[in-house]
């Protein structure tokens, strides 16, 4: 006899659609609770720039401030409101730890079985195609710890010559590395160097979890004038300063750089690399170049049902639990 897989529901889409937004309503509706999957969240401090938007966790103060002011609400004031909907893999290691999808997935497992174990809905919310994937597919990932003095060999290396060396040990793996990402890059070649195929990520187990996947997707044009309009809100909001803090911390140059987009473009700014109003047409150019690639990592997944409102969501979210 088959056992039944526990029922996940799983929210994704491109920057600026508005994911989280609505996974909190349908987590409302639906007794959940929010599991992020954003390889970039993860990090505690860097709030404006990964848009946490911690405020959409709370339904009431998503009706008070709108879509102004996001990170002004902190956790605590979140979580004393009554429509608090909790959240997990936010805020769990500092700036300078290293993270990768085999801990995000070890900790998303542990997450979504304590959810399930307590009656609730767990409600899978994020962009970030390569843990989605590993989580959602079970894929087994190569159990490599870090190895720091290789890391920092690789990191002196080209981009180009990081991913020819890469296509001659792993050539599968660039199916799905985003070579402009320098961390994941930087990591499967690690994995490579390290005597082992990085591509064995893509090599699934048995799926532990029966989920509905709901995809939020709107014309190209659209996500880029909510992108820029974004980034601009993020911007008046202190953006900046709290990149210049995270390096008045100890956060090096060098790692905001490979955080990519905010991080990277700003810290670049402070360092005199832009003026700033080039600095925000760069950055803005690479968000939107950003959406284009994370729209092509979810269009290889058939399963995605595709919707542009909550209320096509919660019907397919109704039928699925029924």
């Amino acid at each position: 006899m088959s056992i039944l897989k526990p029922k996940i529901i799983v929210i994704l889409g491109p920057t600026a659609t508005g994911k989280t937004k609505l996974a909190v309503k349908l987590a409302a509706k639906f007794n959940g609770e929010i599991i992020s999957v954003d390889s970039r969240q993860v990090y505690r401090g860097m709030d404006l720039g990964t848009g946490k938007d911690l405020s959409e966790y709370s339904l009431s103060s998503q009706r008070k401030l709108g879509s102004r002011n996001k990170n002004k609400w902190i956790p605590d004031q979140v979580r004393n409101d009554n429509s608090f909907v909790p959240y997990h893999l936010i805020d769990v290691v500092n700036p300078n730890q290293k993270f990768n999808v085999a801990k995000y997935k070890k900790l998303a497992l542990k997450a979504i079985n304590n959810v399930i174990a307590r009656g609730k809905l767990p409600i899978v919310v994020g962009g970030t195609g390569l843990y989605l994937s590993a989580l959602i597919d079970n894929y087994n990932i190569p159990a490599v710890k870090p190895n720091i003095k290789l890391r920092k060999k690789i990191e002196k290396m080209e981009t180009l010559e990081k991913i020819k060396l890469l296509k001659k040990l792993d050539p599968a793996a660039l199916e799905f590395v985003d070579t402009k990402n320098p961390r994941r890059l930087d990591r499967a070649l690690e994995v490579c160097l390290s005597g082992h195929k990085f591509s064995a990520l893509r090599q699934k187990k048995n799926p532990l979890f029966n989920p509905l996947i709901i995809g939020i997707k709107f014309p190209r044009e659209i996500i880029n004038q909510r992108i820029d309009q974004r980034v601009d809100e993020r911007l008046r909001e202190g953006m900046i300063k709290e990149i210049e803090l995270l390096h008045q911390k100890g956060v090096s140059w060098q790692r905001l750089d490979d955080f990519g987009l905010e991080y990277r473009y700003i810290s670049r700014y402070l360092r005199g690399q832009y003026p700033k109003e080039e600095m925000i047409k760069l950055l803005k150019i690479a968000i939107h170049q950003f959406a284009k690639r994370q729209l092509t990592w979810f269009k290889r997944d058939k399963r995605i049902k595709w919707v542009k409102n909550y209320d096509s969501a919660e019907k397919l979210v109704n039928l699925f639990l029924k």
